[in-house]
């Protein structure tokens, strides 16, 4: 399934993000690193960890270096370099980037997406059409190679899925890794333009014990800047927050952290991409709250459009 056969996705919210999706035209793409489920970045490593070494072992080549005394050869080697690079992803190389992330789900009335992301049910869901966001990304991509700009997909729950969607990434890795053996070399920051690939694509696997939240995900490549690198880091972000599309780089503070972000630009993709407003089963709007508060800030829906959730909830 893709967005062209996909009519609308479903983005769940509280009430005071609603507000300010609609106030602001705009909608956030939160740091997929510092996500609450942190367990599920560490599945997702270990899922790519497991991968590569599956791949490994169906043609073993002979690689091996030194770290900090100890050596390290063919299997061991290969196991130990992807997993210092996949825990320290995000954390060093000046060309390393931050993948920013919104989701939607294709269900528009779903108990355990109101339980996860609007409020414990008191919150709302915004009906989005997909094709008009895959569109505009499209018009506005940067390049083609996955890790690059901004992608817009389903989540992948299954196994089978999921490796198919890195492996080719993973064996790309093994030929530099081929070639390093050949020349005598060792690994270098090439390697890491391999994973952030690897890391880009694998914003759309999921822990398959998720698969009921029928998730998809706009996801978005920020680079990380560097004393040294500054300019290099404004005319990258420049690509991103190309035409009005994505905003440049911000910033919010939550409780006692700093937290960055960007926005996607909704009069971009057009107000008439919002299709409907569905109201949470414990939500204390009424539908003409909704009605006037669309109405006031220029966003027009029938009544038709805006809904009460028909899911029950203790």
């Amino acid at each position: 399934m893709n967005a062209n056969q996909i009519e609308t996705v479903y983005h769940y919210c509280s009430v005071e993000s609603f507000y300010s999706i609609i106030s602001n035209k705009t909608l956030r793409l939160s740091d997929i690193g510092k996500s609450n489920d942190y367990m599920e970045r560490r599945w997702l490593q270990q899922f790519i960890l497991e991968t590569t070494m599956e791949e490994y072992d169906k043609a073993p080549f002979s690689i091996w270096f030194e770290y900090e005394g100890k050596e390290y050869r063919d299997h061991e080697a290969v196991e130990e370099l992807m997993r210092y690079e996949l825990k320290t992803m995000g954390q060093h190389w000046y060309d390393d980037y931050i993948t920013y992330a919104i989701c939607f789900s294709e269900r528009g009335d779903s108990l355990s997406q109101w339980r996860g992301y609007a409020d414990d049910g008191s919150g709302v869901c915004i009906g989005f059409r997909a094709d008009r966001i895959s569109g505009m990304l499209g018009k506005n991509r940067e390049s083609k190679e996955p890790g690059h700009t901004f992608e817009f997909a389903r989540i992948r729950y299954t196994p089978a899925a999921q490796k198919a969607l890195i492996r080719p990434h993973i064996r790309k890795i093994f030929r530099h890794l081929h070639t390093l053996v050949d020349q005598e070399q060792k690994p270098s920051g090439e390697i890491i333009k391999l994973l952030r690939a690897v890391n880009g694509e694998s914003a759309f696997c999921k822990n398959p014990a998720f698969s009921e939240e029928h998730e998809w995900r706009l996801a978005v490549n920020f680079p990380i800047p560097t004393t040294d690198a500054y300019a290099k880091f404004v005319q990258r972000q420049g690509h991103v927050a190309q035409n009005d599309l994505f905003s440049k780089l911000k910033t919010v503070v939550v409780g006692k952290t700093i937290k960055s972000y960007v926005e996607l630009n909704l009069r971009t993709i057009g107000l008439d991409a919002l299709t409907s407003v569905r109201l949470g089963p414990k939500c204390q709007l009424s539908k003409n709250d909704v009605k006037l508060f669309l109405f006031s800030e220029g966003v027009g829906l029938t009544d038709e459009n805006i809904l009460p959730s028909s899911a029950t909830y203790r």
